[in-house]
């Protein structure tokens, strides 16, 4: 507020002396009083907008999405390795110093040659002087200028290592798009918990706030008993002793409820200046669960992170396939179409050439370098088949102990709804007896304790009952909102 009020009267002092920059500072007001609203307005949200928002929002998710993008210009860049690679060159030189050659000197030799054979005919009298002696002279055979235009047609016709890039490449991208799958369910499962969370603190601080509401009704109406003489001093000092009590454990559960909300704020990537308000209710609802060898069974088919680990082993498959493809040949087709020319003057002489072939090659020794993969590659298959089997017997334990936890909260909040009741009648007998002075006031006292307590315990049965579901629901690999 201080520095708002520092801005404005800054800004009539500035706009009376100087007018240029009158409309930036009160557009600079102007955004601090539109900021400051837009963020003190509180907004409300119920279960599925703070999901989506989390979505939305989550830096882990849109990084796991630009994951699969690039998953899917892998298998782009994989099938365009089996497509024909056309290219084009061109290229133009000028010798500064041409290059030259040395070759026996010819004159020389037909030279010799011409006289031997005169000599040994006896055409002419023989004379030694007439020979040259053999060496070598500099020959140049290029001309100063030359260029080039080629184009060059590739195309492979077969390279098992090709094929099988374009097979891991999808598997990658599928892998990709379920880790994706897998963080969005995690963040939807951690969101619910947040969620509800929230809501279990605003239930108890309301019914601690409660039970404080009801010990300052108890102490008012003591204190008009104590004026007209029908309870005693120590009733009065009891009940002011227990709202006393009672205050500081209302301020903690208001505090938590706060800080439950800014963990949520935080998940859901919501500016923590932000006044939210949640919209919903923790309550119970009759869900009925398939037995646990049902559940086993969709898990084993559903469970995302398993799912990942079953893609894992297709890509290590894979990978076998592909090093043992070093072993098999590669058969490319080509064909190029080159146009060029030779001149001193730059008077071009020009030519055309072109050529088709196949080529085949096949490695035959490479030190058992492919081998030694192929082993590799077989022992990480191995060690992701054991990992599937441990993640499987994970996902076993773990199911039980949610079911258990599951069927456990359920009879629990059926317990304690009936117990409530009980606890109300109590209540409501003691506070009834104590007016009539056939009971102490400690006795109003426990009974409130007692109702309090099961309201609690309701409370956090209702949360252990919906965390223990969303738990599940998240091992069997399911999307929900609600």
């Amino acid at each position: 507020m201080k520095i708002k009020n520092y801005f404005i009267n800054k800004g009539i002092v500035l706009f009376m002396k100087n007018r240029k920059i009158s409309l930036l500072l009160l557009a600079l007001i102007f955004k601090i009083f539109v900021s400051d609203y837009l963020i003190s307005e509180v907004k409300q949200f119920n279960l599925q907008q703070i999901i989506e928002i989390s979505i939305s929002n989550n830096k882990e998710l849109i990084y796991k999405k630009l994951e699969i993008e690039k998953a899917e210009a892998t298998v782009w860049e994989a099938r365009g390795n089996a497509l024909p690679s056309l290219n084009i060159s061109s290229s133009f030189n000028h010798y500064i110093q041409k290059p030259v050659f040395f070759f026996p000197d010819f004159r020389a030799m037909l030279n010799n040659s011409t006289y031997s054979i005169l000599f040994k005919e006896q055409i002419i009298p023989e004379d030694r002087t007439k020979f040259v002696d053999m060496g070598l002279i500099k020959q140049s055979f290029l001309l100063a200028n030359q260029f080039e235009t080629k184009i060059q047609l590739n195309q492979i016709i077969f390279n098992s290592a090709v094929f099988r890039g374009i097979g891991a490449s999808k598997i990658y991208l599928e892998i990709s798009k379920n880790d994706y799958l897998a963080t969005k369910l995690n963040l939807i499962s951690n969101v619910k918990k947040a969620f509800f969370a929230c809501l279990l603190m605003k239930n108890l601080y309301e019914i601690y706030l409660e039970s404080l509401n009801n010990a300052l009704a108890n102490f008012n109406n003591i204190k008009s008993l104590l004026n007209q003489g029908i309870v005693s001093e120590f009733d009065y000092l009891q009940a002011e002793v227990h709202i006393e009590n009672l205050k500081p454990i209302v301020e903690n559960f208001r505090n938590l409820y706060k800080s439950s909300i800014s963990n949520l704020k935080v998940l859901a990537n919501i500016p923590l200046e932000q006044e939210i308000e949640l919209v919903g209710t923790l309550e119970y609802k009759d869900f009925t669960l398939p037995d646990i060898n049902q559940l086993k069974k969709i898990a084993f088919e559903k469970n995302a992170n398993l799912i990942t680990l079953e893609y894992k082993k297709k890509v290590d498959k894979e990978m076998i396939e592909l090093y043992r493809s070093e072993n098999y040949p590669t058969i490319v087709a080509f064909g190029n179409y080159s146009f060029a020319g030779q001149s001193d003057k730059l008077n071009f002489s020009t030519y055309h050439q072109s050529l088709v072939g196949i080529q085949f090659s096949i490695n035959i020794f490479n030190g058992f370098q492919t081998k030694s993969r192929i082993e590799q590659a077989t022992i990480a298959s191995k060690q992701t088949e054991e990992q599937i089997n441990l993640y499987k017997l994970f996902i076993e334990k773990t199911l039980e102990e949610k079911l258990l936890a599951f069927e456990k909260a359920k009879k629990q909040v059926l317990a304690q709804k009936k117990n409530i009741e009980l606890a109300e009648k109590s209540y409501a007998i003691a506070k009834t007896k104590y007016n009539e002075g056939t009971a102490i006031q400690l006795e109003v006292k426990n009974a409130e304790l007692e109702l309090r307590q099961a309201k609690l315990n309701l409370q956090q049965a209702i949360f252990e009952y919906i965390t223990a579901k969303i738990d599940i629901d998240n091992i069997l690999g399911s999307v929900d909102y609600d």
